[in-house]
């Protein structure tokens, strides 16, 4: 039997529960017991992520190579080989031997070793002549582009032609080959526990290499090396975290001393640093519709030691708050179009329903949270979408609706990145342009009583 620690093990029992239960590799991945080694994890994670990356064009010549559609192909088979084609194709490290023999070893209990073994071997022949659509110029029809982009890059043809209307062709092949590229790391580090400067140095005692955001001053840029497995992120001196996501809290501008509301707190990351920028006289209100989820936001504020935090199980479309606040962040949630690159798996599961029926969710949150900001105060809206219906048109209807709001330029809270922001001074970032998580977020103000 093969060992439950190999990395090809782990990549296929892994896939098969993103596939087919709707799981999320990164918290299998996290999962893994103590006894697995790091190289076999590390290995594991790259055949995964570079499966799910890459899979419409590998079931493509899958379909090719074995010359019968992919429904008529055994799923695990189908699976085996995704698994062994990424290994022959992409990493160089591996002998096309090793690949070819560890799939069609897997594959013996289910008596298709002899396919699989075929379809391998005429793989590594033909690897430099393999299949790909043609991506027709103008002025084919958008959407026929659309369905060669789905089986080079592996997006959703709906999605890609969504993104042709509005980026253009061009642009779009950016995008989708940005999200097939591994997501950079970062992490936040919490100032009040360490400077930046000392939570690097005690990382890279521990083999992991970082440089300084260039964007934000308590971010780093992970180089090499697993953040989560250090002292400094045990200790709370730091939080894993996007530097587009980290953007959000100073986009609030939240002054010491004020009483916040976190809207759709969950994970916490956006809690926390609001927390800390209001110090000790300022209080977070942490509100999340699902309590399980909230137990997140409490276990990352107590390893940060962060207790100026309160936690609300609530349905932001319904609040059940009386008083008003200074600030609040409707981190809503949303499609994570923005974030196709990181959660690679999410791509394939968002359907043109799913989208509508999450706006409209969007549209209740943001009502209600809108009715709790005082009179002077400010609210942000963020979603890590590309989408208009989940962005700048939920800004607008609600914009629309009260007369009471004005939209607030945020680009003077970053003077030196115009780029990072739309005509409207709104945040608008892109993995391909910005090499950030692609967020949107709008600033709004209601403004004072009349005397």
């Amino acid at each position: 039997m093969p060992d439950p620690r190999d990395a090809r093990t782990i990549a296929f029992e892994i896939l098969q529960r993103v596939e087919r239960r709707g799981a999320f590799a990164s918290l299998l991945l996290q999962r893994l017991g103590p006894g697995v080694p790091e190289r076999e994890i590390a290995l594991a994670t790259e055949i995964i992520y570079g499966c799910l990356r890459f899979r419409f064009r590998d079931e493509h010549v899958l379909e090719h190579l074995a010359g019968r559609p992919l429904k008529e192909i055994d799923p695990d088979i189908a699976l085996l080989f995704r698994i062994a084609a990424h290994q022959i194709l992409r990493l160089d490290r591996i002998p096309d031997s090793a690949a070819v023999n560890e799939a069609v070893k897997a594959a013996r209990s289910s008596g298709a070793a002899k396919f699989l073994n075929a379809v391998l071997r005429r793989l590594c022949r033909e690897r430099w002549r393999l299949p790909v659509p043609r991506i027709p110029g103008p002025p084919a029809d958008p959407h026929e582009i659309a369905e060669a982009m789905a089986v080079c890059e592996s997006h959703p043809a709906w999605m890609i032609a969504r993104w042709i209307g509005r980026l253009g062709v061009q642009e779009t092949r950016l995008l989708l080959r940005a999200n097939n590229t591994p997501a950079p790391l970062s992490v936040r580090v919490d100032l009040a526990r360490a400077p930046r400067e000392e939570a690097a140095a005690s990382m890279a005692s521990e083999g992991v290499r970082t440089s300084p955001s260039a964007l934000l001053d308590d971010f780093l840029r992970v180089k090499g090396g697993a953040p989560q497995r250090t002292s400094a992120f045990r200790d709370g001196w730091i939080y894993i975290q996007d530097e587009a996501s980290g953007l959000i809290p100073r986009l609030l501008a939240a002054a010491a001393g004020a009483r916040i509301l976190d809207a759709c707190a969950a994970p916490g990351g956006k809690t926390l640093a609001l927390a800390r920028m209001t110090g000790e006289t300022g209080r977070v209100v942490a509100a999340d519709l699902h309590p399980s989820r909230l137990g997140l936001v409490a276990a990352n504020a107590r390893r940060l030691g962060v207790t100026n935090v309160r936690l609300v199980a609530a349905d932001m479309a319904q609040p059940p708050f009386s008083a008003l606040f200074d600030a609040v962040l409707v981190d809503a949630p949303c499609s994570g179009s923005g974030v196709f690159r990181r959660d690679v798996e999410s791509r394939y599961r968002l359907t043109p329903d799913q989208l509508a029926a999450i706006a409209r969710t969007q549209a209740a949150i943001l009502r209600g949270a809108a009715s709790l900001v005082k009179p002077g105060g400010r609210l942000l809206y963020s979603v890590c979408s590309l989408e208009p219906e989940e962005g700048r048109d939920q800004v607008a209807a609600l914009l629309a609706e009260r007369s009471d709001l004005r939209r607030a330029d945020l680009r003077p809270l970053l003077p030196g990145r115009p780029d990072l922001f739309d005509a409207e001074g709104d945040l608008a970032t892109f993995p391909h342009r910005h090499d950030l998580d692609g967020f949107y977020a709008a600033a709004l103000t209601r403004l004072p009583l009349q005397a």
